[in-house]
């Protein structure tokens, strides 16, 4: 059986606080059911929208695993993860979004952009 990370809500707060472990993130459509706050119907949809919409191609997005006695289970990447975050509505993934861009503006160190031009006559 394979080890898995996944971005889950700490069990000690209502959607506040966001345990995103490091390393590589695969999910479950039951983890993302839970995650997002949505239903199954509804989150197959949306991964069905990304495919459709070639946001991302299913080879790169997911992969089956086997779990024990020939069960095997779907998951998907982090940026599945994310581009359901930003399609999906609902209280939950609002709160996921805005978790992501505070600790994006958090951890933000500044940079520059350097542009030059060349004129060929």
């Amino acid at each position: 059986m394979e080890e898995r990370n996944i971005i889950k809500w700490s069990e000690y707060s209502e959607y506040t606080e966001l345990a995103i472990p490091s390393g590589e993130i695969w999910m479950s459509e039951s983890e993302l059911v839970d995650l997002f706050g949505v239903f199954i119907p509804k989150l197959r949809n949306a991964i069905k929208a990304l495919y459709k919409e070639e946001l991302i191609k299913p080879f790169e997005a997911e992969r089956t695993i086997k779990k024990r006695d020939n069960l095997y289970l779907t998951v998907y990447n982090l940026e599945v993860v994310l581009l359901l975050a930003f399609r999906l509505n609902t209280y939950q993934t609002r709160a996921f979004r805005r978790e992501l861009m505070e600790r994006i503006g958090r951890n933000h160190k500044p940079f520059e952009v350097i542009l030059t031009s060349i004129n060929c006559i």
